[in-house]
């Protein structure tokens, strides 16, 4: 008696496994794999650009792509305002066109302008992708012109993540990065940070990303203080900055 109703509850038993094991395999994602793509140019400028691409063919791809390429873009060509918008390869052609203009004005000049990218997947998870862009340009004068953008996008969308996508509490992180700025800063209790800013107020930086160990904060030469102070980057670790996330790391 208890055989006969045994052997269904077995049969049950299996079926129900197969199933949870079929539907989390089907549900798992694959998180999203990227190649290194490179583009060279010397003819008349030094342009050298290594950044991450998505290898897959769909929609999310086209997205993450586009967009990694038109902040390249946007780092290396003269844009009239933020609104313009060229390919890499149109903006490459933009840049050279320039230094050729600029050497039939200046004939004597040795000048060569150079302008070197590099990219990075910094962080790869099912829920966000971080790509770190380090550009630099030189078209004469003292010094080039170096930036770093932070890119966060939704794996299952291709779209780029905002502040507030990322943060459900922007008042407590902005407090919990004005503490963390100070200590990278060895500022003084006398001190603070509007000291450091142009306005005089501390702002969030313009670029926030993921990593391993937490969330990066990282803010460009003359984003605050002067040139001589350079790129101001700190990481506040998820042990305390994660009850303030939308998104799981």
């Amino acid at each position: 008696m208890f055989n006969k109703i045994l052997f269904p509850v077995k049969k049950l038993s299996l079926i129900i496994v197969i199933f949870t094991l079929f539907y989390s395999c089907k549900n798992e994602v694959t998180p999203i794999e990227f190649s290194e793509t490179a583009i060279e140019n010397q003819e008349h400028v030094n342009i050298e650009i290594i950044y991450p691409k998505v290898t897959s063919k769909s929609d999310i791809a086209s997205k993450i792509n586009s967009e990694i390429e038109q902040t390249i873009s946007k780092n290396i060509a003269f844009f009239e305002d933020d609104t313009e918008q060229l390919s890499l390869e149109a903006s490459i052609k933009d840049f050279e066109n320039r230094y050729i203009n600029f050497k039939k004005e200046f004939e004597d000049s040795s000048i060569k302008w150079d302008a070197n990218v590099s990219g990075e997947v910094v962080y790869n998870s099912e829920n966000v992708i971080t790509i770190a862009i380090d550009s630099y340009t030189f078209t004469g004068g003292a010094h080039g012109n170096s930036v770093i953008t932070l890119l966060n996008f939704n794996p299952k969308t291709g779209a780029l993540y905002s502040f507030d996508d990322i943060f459900n509490n922007p008042t407590k992180v902005t407090e919990l990065a004005e503490t963390y700025l100070e200590k990278e800063l060895n500022i003084s209790k006398n001190q603070n940070t509007d000291d450091y800013f142009f306005d005089e107020f501390f702002k969030m930086p313009e670029n926030i990303g993921f990593s391993d160990e937490g969330i990066i904060f990282l803010y460009n030469t003359y984003e605050i203080a002067a040139y001589a102070q350079g790129v101001t980057e700190f990481t506040i670790p998820y042990s305390e900055i994660s009850e303030f996330l939308k998104l799981s790391e």
